[in-house]
């Protein structure tokens, strides 16, 4: 009886050792979703982390969604961080506004401008999590980076903002209208020699306006998180860069 009650005993704790080991595999991404100040519900991939100091707020490029975070999120997840990618309103899942059914592809540049409120949103959810905004980080592709960069001018306590092609003016998101010249520190700009001409201006203004911001011109490589999928090897300047300014 005492043999049968220690193989039992030890075929449970097999069972529940796969059992933790399922489910933790199971929460390392989550699906989220908050309001903004306006009445847009965001639809969000979370990527909890419970040793994290720091978290990152994915913005992704038109007209992708935030799944074109994933490998980069799931990386940076398990160097230490929580991350937050969310759908832009108008992308992906985030379609419920006060007025109806958003499409992106309908918007008026006043209308993509509202979509800082989206980041907003995504801050505050972090908040609710534990990370105030000295424990945010940005990363943004095209479109995304614009806002990125608008959101770090307009809450400077953020640590740190990684632009992946970033344009002088993307659907009236334009760089000049939220400038400040003491953030070069905190910044990242990677562009492309092929990517596009905006892209390529949002580089030359960057090198005018941020000279000792951290910038990086690839030879080649497409548009924003294009990037990532041509040179896997920026994973790794991406955490390194977020090591320094973070002071890990």
């Amino acid at each position: 009886m005492k043999k049968f009650f220690l193989i039992l005993s030890v075929v449970v704790l097999i069972l529940l050792f796969f059992f933790l080991k399922f489910t933790s595999k199971e929460k390392q991404m989550e699906k989220v979703s908050f309001t903004t100040s306006d009445g847009v519900k965001i639809v969000a991939n979370y990527y909890p982390n419970k040793e994290a100091k720091f978290a990152g707020i994915l913005i992704h490029m038109r007209p992708k969604t935030k799944e074109s975070f994933n490998n980069l999120a799931k990386f940076l997840q398990g160097k230490g961080f929580a991350l937050l990618a969310i759908d832009l309103r108008g992308h992906g899942e985030s379609r419920e506004g006060v007025s109806g059914y958003l499409d992106y592809n309908s918007f008026t540049e006043e209308e993509e401008k509202q979509s800082i409120k989206d980041l907003e949103a995504a801050s505050a959810f972090l908040e609710k999590e534990g990370f105030d905004k000295e424990k945010q980080f940005l990363i943004g592709a095209s479109i995304g980076a614009n806002l990125a960069y608008q959101f770090l001018t307009e809450n400077e306590k953020v640590k740190a903002a990684i632009l992946l092609s970033p344009g002088y003016n993307y659907r009236g998101i334009i760089l000049d209208n939220f400038y400040k010249s003491n953030l070069d520190s905190k910044i990242m700009v990677i562009s492309s020699k092929d990517d596009q001409q905006m892209a390529l201006l949002g580089f030359k203004w960057f090198q005018e306006k941020h000279p000792s911001s951290t910038l990086i011109m690839l030879e080649k490589g497409g548009h924003g998180t294009d990037y990532l999928d041509v040179y896997p090897e920026l994973q790794e300047k991406i955490y390194n860069f977020l090591i320094e300014k973070l002071a890990l």
